[in-house]
């Protein structure tokens, strides 16, 4: 049987605002914390990729401090003396003296590097292969460790929790169940309905009940290859009070990475970038510990049976295999993440029954009924500070929705009044819901395209009481 349609979906002020949904509280300490290394042979990396890697940090930054090296490749200065100490001692380097104040401890992190000739020319040797000048990377067997600690640390999902989560959008209990039993067996869930419904919203929201933050490396090492992992587009860095660990892993919230209609099928796989010589993660190994987000699922470059054979494999078996082309090798990485996806397309023109198998939580995200659109409308007026006024909204749907049998859809008051305060700052006036704006506001927003009939779930509602 198929689901009863989930009721919906409004931003709330807090969102509307600030672009984010409300955090939880943190924990005093993550569930998983690397410790700092002590040594160079604790940090399982080879001793020549780490001198090499220095080596091109100093190169890259010209007279540079010890202590400055040290922070660029995230290494404590004990670790990174041992390096410069072998660079100086084979002349890939010199000091040119202590620059500034000696603020105390190591007199070295004082000092003043230099790339010498011969380090300029080993270091033009070691860029024709690796470009790679950032933190140093995690070894892959490292991080295998951090994901199984995390799976034993995995939190359960509450319905309050959920509730909470939610509670900025207006949604049906159906759909709260649904989404609540997915999140918490970690299972693909499957949203569909018309556009602009909140789809991408629910995403979001769901990812901060999913557990506390969490460290993720900045870069992985892979059989003498470099992947970098961190992502300032799809992580963002938790601020706060600093905590001892290994530097490089960053403490990041739970990730929510979308792809929409410009997904391509090279995303899914490891990127090598033939100028720099290393790999970029894919996408679902960057979302790992959160949501990985595939929106208008259906309108990628690639057919959506070909996306979902790529994760088939992960879904089932939780462990995704990258192909490391350069090494001649293929590992296994962890993949734990929540795959949702989202379509505003028909699903029978999109799934089959093997699809329906493997993604199997589904529920349909419809239009607002008369009342919720009332409700999410008197949300966002008081968000912006605007009179609500029920003969207005009367006035908005006799006029510019029944005439044409236009949907009610979830986003609309928001983007109405966005658009009717610019329009009231633009004439000089005080934004409210009057007349004229209304009509200038739906006149520029709305087109006169009637909308496709099959995303209207339920008969056009012709009154509001």
């Amino acid at each position: 049987m198929n689901p009863q349609p989930a009721r919906r979906i409004a931003e709330t002020p807090t969102e509307l605002h600030s672009g984010q949904p409300v955090l939880g509280q943190l924990r005093a300490a993550p569930g998983f914390c690397p410790p700092e290394p002590e040594s160079l042979a604790a940090l399982g990396l080879p001793f020549s990729f780490i001198c090499d890697l220095i080596l091109k940090i100093m190169y890259f930054n010209g007279n540079i401090l010890g202590r400055d090296v040290a922070a660029r490749a995230c290494l404590p200065w004990s670790v990174t003396s041992e390096a410069i100490n072998f660079l100086t001692s084979e002349g890939y380097c010199g000091t040119t003296g202590i620059r500034g104040t000696y603020a105390g401890g190591d007199f070295a992190e004082s000092l003043q590097y230099l790339v010498s000739s011969a380090g300029r020319d080993r270091a033009r040797e070691i860029l024709e292969l690796n470009q790679y000048a950032g933190p140093a990377p995690v070894h892959l067997d490292d991080y295998l460790e951090s994901a199984q600690a995390l799976a034993a640390d995995m939190p359960v999902v509450s319905a309050d929790a959920l509730k909470q989560a939610l509670s900025h959008l207006v949604v049906s209990q159906q759909l709260i169940e649904v989404v609540g039993t997915a999140l918490t067996g970690r299972q693909a869930l499957f949203l569909y309905g018309p556009p602009g419904n909140g789809k991408s919203s629910i995403a979001s929201a769901c990812a901060n009940i999913l557990g506390d933050p969490i460290f993720i490396p900045h870069a992985l090492y892979v059989h003498g290859e470099v992947i970098r992992l961190f992502d300032p587009v799809h992580h963002r860095l938790v601020s706060g009070p600093p905590t001892d660990h290994d530097r490089r892993w960053v403490l990041v919230y739970r990730p929510v990475v979308h792809a929409g209609g410009e997904l391509k099928g090279n995303e899914l796989e490891l990127s090598f970038d033939r100028s720099l010589g290393f790999y970029e993660a894919p996408l679902q190994l960057k979302a790992n510990g959160g949501i990985f987000h595939v929106d208008d699922f259906g309108r990628q470059m690639i057919p959506p049976r070909q996306i979902l054979n790529r994760l088939i494999v992960p879904l089932e078996s939780g462990v995704d295999y990258l192909n490391v082309a350069r090494a001649g090798t293929t590992v296994g990485v962890p993949y734990a993440a929540v795959l949702l996806l989202s379509t505003n397309l028909e699903p029978g023109d999109l799934v089959d029954e093997a699809f329906l198998r493997r993604v199997r939580y589904k529920v349909p995200v419809p239009d607002p009924t008369l009342e919720e659109f009332r409700l999410i409308f008197k949300r966002v007026c008081h968000s912006y500070a605007v009179p609500y006024s029920d003969s207005a909204l009367r006035y908005l749907l006799a006029t510019h929705y029944e005439p044409v049998g236009r949907p009610l859809r979830g986003c609309h008051p928001r983007d109405i009044m966005e658009q009717l305060i610019a329009t009231a700052k633009y004439l000089g006036m005080r934004p409210e819901l009057n007349k004229n704006l209304l009509d200038r506001v739906a006149k520029a927003y709305f087109s006169d395209i009637r909308p496709a009939s099959w995303q209207q779930m339920g008969e056009y509602p012709r009154t509001i009481g």
